[in-house]
């Protein structure tokens, strides 16, 4: 198990949180672990925040390919090049993706993933001829990346709130799908009614400028690991089809095995219309994102004759096509999808040993997406007020125990509320889920002993 060592710290000219923090200085990564410049091994327990190294640090045959597509041809313009690489990638993204998802491309990154998503969508209409319809159909509780665009959609409060000067507010809201804080007087059935209900009033009152229903199959950093009700997705898919509002499943963090599934919709009846991809899509050797798409949503698009109305200037380079394609071998040769269903649903056992200590209120997830909440009152659910910072005060616990966590907050009403999520690279073994069990355990007592 890692132990508690001095750690060597700088301090840095980058633009961050926190002006006056000093940071340990990582040199290099390998499997499960990140190592400082002094050779300490942290053990990576977040995916390095969150959700990204799904198939471990330093992986040699990723590390070739970039290398060798670097040394041959990093970057060429779609519209007036064509590449080998490039399209053999994205026949294999389609393959891997669930039946009937035909088209891809790639950028960037989850913003973009999410800011084409919505644009593909907002195209599909207008390919129908329906210029009215302009509005998305968010949830309270979800983070879906940084542009304005995204956080405008998304409705996690501690992000969103700073920059709504420049939000045109047109975008629409549900309340999330959380079991675990439903009213106490509803039973999970009556609960899962309850929001198809608001959902389908929402639709009935906006009918011709709902473009799409964005989502994470399972909330990642906004509430830890949230799986929903279990037939919310299908109900919603079915109030969705009769408004023909096309369903995008923000698959950034679930995506490429996270969930013990290839895709996280893929637990909920492949519900989705457009997948929004990043994250365990490269495994963070290279920035990058994708948009998957139905042929049902390109159908009509196409026989518009209309290109589709963006694209970026790293879109569908070949360099992070060979990327992608090694992070697939690597995926499907090392069976990682299959380890993330095995390990992860060891990790969640562990960390099930760890409700009875105090201050744990629940844990949660489904696969290597795990999520633990942190409560001031175990029979009320009550949150610890925000100026304590738990969960932050539990991240440092644990990374001076050698594990790097995810702290976050916001599960109550937006603004109260602290929960780690745990994402570990898929390469995670059971022993060194164990270790992250015990320092967290260990982590948790301490901060509970001065709280």
């Amino acid at each position: 198990m890692p132990s508690v060592r001095p750690r060597h710290v700088i301090h840095s000219h980058l633009v961050c949180a926190d002006y006056d923090a000093s940071y340990p200085e990582i040199v290099a990564g390998e499997g499960a672990y990140v190592i400082d410049r002094d050779g300490r091994r942290y053990l990576d327990a977040s995916g390095c925040t969150a959700a990204v190294t799904n198939i471990g640090h330093g992986h040699p045959a990723v590390a070739a390919a970039l290398a060798r597509q670097a040394q041959t041809l990093a970057v060429h313009p779609t519209h007036v090049f064509h590449s080998e690489v490039l399209e053999r990638y994205l026949g294999r993204l389609c393959a891997f993706a669930p039946e009937g998802f035909n088209r891809a491309w790639t950028i960037c990154g989850g913003t973009e993933a999410i800011e084409n998503a919505v644009k593909l969508a907002y195209q599909y209409h207008r390919a129908k001829g329906r210029t009215s319809r302009t509005r998305v159909l968010g949830r309270r509780g979800s983070y879906h990346g940084n542009s304005i665009l995204a956080l405008d959609v998304g409705g996690l409060k501690p992000r969103r709130d700073f920059y709504l000067g420049l939000m045109g507010g047109q975008h629409l809201h549900l309340s999330p799908c959380f079991p675990w804080r439903r009213p106490a007087e509803l039973s999970e059935e009556a609960y899962e009614d309850s929001l198809i209900d608001e959902a389908a009033k929402v639709l009935a009152q906006h009918d011709d400028e709902v473009i799409a229903f964005l989502a994470e199959p399972v909330v990642g950093a906004a509430l830890g690991a949230v799986a929903p009700t279990p037939r919310y997705f299908e109900r919603m898919a079915a109030l969705c089809r009769e408004h023909d509002v096309l369903m995008i499943a923000d698959e950034v963090m679930t995506g490429f095995g996270r969930t013990g599934r290839a895709f996280g919709c893929e637990h909920f009846g492949n519900h989705a219309d457009i997948l929004a991809c990043a994250k365990g899509i490269s495994g963070g050797y290279v920035p990058m994102g994708a948009v998957i798409a139905h042929d049902r949503v390109l159908e009509p698009i196409v026989r518009s004759g209309l290109p589709f109305q963006s694209g970026q200037t790293y879109s569908c380079i070949p360099l992070v096509a060979a990327v992608g394609e090694a992070v697939l071998d690597v995926i499907e040769d090392e069976r990682l999808v299959e380890a993330s269903a095995r390990v992860g649903a060891h990790l969640h056992e562990g960390l099930c040993t760890l409700l009875d200590r105090r201050g744990v209120g629940d844990v949660r997830g489904l696969g290597m997406f795990l999520g633990v909440e942190f409560v001031q009152d175990e029979a009320t659910k009550a949150p610890f007020e925000p100026a304590l910072g738990v969960a932050k005060k539990v991240q440092a616990a644990a990374l001076e125990r050698g594990v790097v966590t995810y702290a976050c907050r916001g599960t109550v009403e937006g603004t109260q509320g602290d929960h780690l999520l745990f994402a570990p690279p898929l390469v995670l073994s059971k022993g060194q889920a164990d270790d992250i069990v015990d320092v967290l355990g260990a982590s948790i007592d301490a901060v509970m002993a001065t709280t």
